[in-house]
C-alpha cells in the first residue's frame, strides 16, 4: 500500500488555504529540487490536493482606466493586461522523472529545447500520442493512482517583461486551461499547483516578480487523479491549451460581480440586482468607497446608472456591495432575439477618484418552471439540444473564433441548446450562460448547459 502524507484543503476558508498552502509549497519546493521531480505523486495521486496558492474563483474582471476603454475590451491591447501566448521553450518526457533537473531556475539553459505554440495540445504539435477513449481510461483504472511507467510530461519556459507602469500594482497570473496537472514557477520560485483540465487557475504573483525581465516555468503532467473525473468520449490530449495572461490591478480593486434580472408580472419592466465584491489587499482600511454601475445598450449609449452607498473596506479583506435599480422596458433576451447590454462598474475612492473600471454583458430574462413546463419570459419553450466537445481537426482542444462561429451557425439550424460536458469555450456574442435553475437539469460543478445566442 502506497503511503501518502495527508493534506487537508478547503475552498471555504481562504486563511487556512493560504497557511497550509504556503507551508506545503515551501517543503515541496525543496523536495522537488533535490529529487528531480520524482516526488510529484503526493500531489497527483492525492484527492485532497487539487489546487495550491490560487485565488478564489471569481468572474474575470479585465481592469480598465475609463468607461470608454472598458466598453471595448480586448485582452491583447489593454494596458493592464499582458498576454503570454506565443512561442515557448518546450521539453517532452514520457514520465515525470524525465523532467530536466532544476528546469524552472531563471538561469537554466534551454537553448537545445524544442519550441511549442501556446495555447496548444502537445499531441497536435508532434509530441506524445493522441488517444481517443470513450469512458475507460487508456490505462488500468485504480483511483487515485495513475501510471508511473508512462505519464507524458511537458516542461514549458518563457521569458517576459513586466510593463514599467505596473510598479506598485497587484499582478495576477491566469492560466485558463491546462491538462491535466500543472506546477508553476516564476523566477525559480514555486507559485502553485492546479488540477482540472477545463478550469482556470489564477495566482497572485506580485511577490514573485521583479522589474523588467522575468521567467515563467510550468511542468504539466497528462495524468493525475483528476482525470478520473474527466472520463468522457473524447480525445485525451494534454498541454497548455488556452490563454495564459497577466493582469494588473490597484491594491483595492473590483474582484467579482454577479447580476440577476427580475421581470415584473407582465414581463415588461425589470429590476437589476448586483452583487459586487471589492478586494482591499492594502495594509490600511479604506473609507467611503463607492461603485457606480452604468447600463449601456448595444450601441454603447447610456441607458441609466446608479451609485452605491459609501462603504468601508478593512485591510486585507473583501467587502460585498449589494445594489439594485429599476430598468424600464429593456429589450428582452431570447435565443431568437439575443439582446445584450453592457454593464460597467466604476470603483470610486473616498476622494471621488475612479480607481478602476470593469465591464461585462448581461441580458434581461426570466426563467420559470410551472407544472413541469419551462418558461422563458412568460412563454413556454421546448429545449432541443445535443452534446459537444469542441474539437478542432488541427488544433485539438484549442479552438479559434472562426471555427466556433461556423460550428454554431450550422448547429443553430436544428437545435437550441448545447450540453458542453464541461468543455467550455467562451466567445463574446455567441452564447450566454444558463444556470442549472434556468435549464431544469441538475448539473455537476464542471458541467454547464448553454443556450445558443448567434
Amino acid at each position: 500500500m502506497r503511503k501518502i502524507k495527508p493534506y487537508i484543503h478547503t475552498k471555504t476558508s481562504s486563511s487556512v488555504k493560504k497557511i497550509v498552502g504556503l507551508f506545503i509549497l515551501a517543503s515541496v519546493t525543496i523536495s522537488a529540487q533535490q529529487s528531480k521531480f520524482t516526488n510529484v505523486y503526493p500531489f497527483i495521486e492525492n484527492t485532497a490536493v487539487f489546487e495550491i496558492n490560487q485565488t478564489e474563483g471569481h468572474t474575470v474582471c479585465i481592469p480598465s482606466k475609463s468607461v470608454g476603454v472598458a466598453l471595448n475590451p480586448q485582452k491583447s491591447n489593454t494596458e493592464n493586461v499582458l498576454l503570454l501566448n506565443g512561442t515557448w521553450k518546450f521539453h517532452f518526457a514520457n514520465t515525470p522523472e524525465g523532467t530536466p533537473n532544476n528546469f524552472f531556475a531563471s538561469n537554466f539553459n534551454d537553448q537545445k529545447w524544442s519550441e511549442i505554440t501556446v495555447p496548444s495540445n502537445w499531441e497536435m504539435q508532434g509530441f506524445g500520442d493522441a488517444l481517443f477513449r470513450n469512458v475507460a481510461q487508456p490505462f488500468r483504472a485504480n483511483p487515485p493512482f495513475v501510471p508511473h511507467e508512462y505519464n507524458p510530461t511537458g516542461s514549458y519556459r518563457k521569458t517576459f517583461t513586466i510593463p514599467a507602469n505596473w510598479k506598485s500594482k497587484r499582478i495576477f497570473l491566469r492560466m485558463e486551461k491546462t491538462a491535466s496537472a500543472s506546477f508553476v514557477w516564476i523566477n525559480g520560485q514555486e507559485v502553485g499547483y492546479n488540477e482540472g483540465a477545463q478550469e482556470p487557475a489564477e495566482y497572485d504573483v506580485t511577490s514573485f516578480l521583479k522589474p523588467g525581465k522575468n521567467t515563467i516555468a510550468v511542468n504539466v503532467l497528462k495524468y493525475c487523479d483528476g482525470v478520473y473525473l474527466e472520463s468522457q468520449d473524447y480525445w485525451r490530449l494534454a498541454g497548455i491549451f488556452d490563454d495564459v495572461w497577466l493582469y494588473a490591478t490597484p491594491d483595492v480593486h473590483l474582484f467579482d460581480w454577479h447580476a440577476t434580472t427580475d421581470l415584473d408580472e407582465n414581463y415588461k419592466n425589470a429590476k437589476l440586482n448586483l452583487q459586487i465584491t471589492v478586494n482591499n489587499q492594502s495594509k490600511t482600511d479604506k473609507q467611503n468607497y463607492k461603485v457606480r454601475a452604468s447600463l449601456f445598450n448595444s450601441d454603447n449609449v447610456l441607458v441609466q446608472n446608479f451609485t452605491s452607498d459609501a462603504t468601508q473596506i478593512t485591510a486585507n479583506n473583501k467587502q460585498l456591495i449589494n445594489s439594485s435599480f429599476d430598468v424600464l422596458n429593456p429589450k428582452k433576451w431570447t435565443a431568437e432575439t439575443p439582446n445584450l447590454y453592457r454593464l460597467t462598474l466604476e470603483l470610486i475612492n473616498g476622494e471621488g477618484k475612479i480607481e478602476e473600471v470593469i465591464a461585462g454583458r448581461i441580458g434581461f430574462k426570466e426563467t420559470e418552471i410551472r407544472h413541469q413546463v419551462f418558461y422563458l419570459n412568460g412563454k413556454a419553450i421546448k429545449l432541443n439540444g445535443i452534446n459537444s466537445h469542441m474539437q478542432h481537426p488541427d488544433m485539438g482542444h484549442t479552438m479559434d473564433e472562426a471555427t466556433i462561429r461556423k460550428d454554431f451557425e450550422i448547429l443553430k439550424n436544428s437545435i437550441s441548446i448545447v450540453y458542453g460536458r464541461h468543455i467550455i469555450h467562451l466567445l463574446q456574442g455567441i452564447w450566454s450562460w444558463r444556470t442549472n435553475t434556468d435549464c431544469i437539469l441538475l448539473m455537476k460543478q464542471e458541467m454547464k448547459l448553454m443556450q445558443l445566442n448567434i
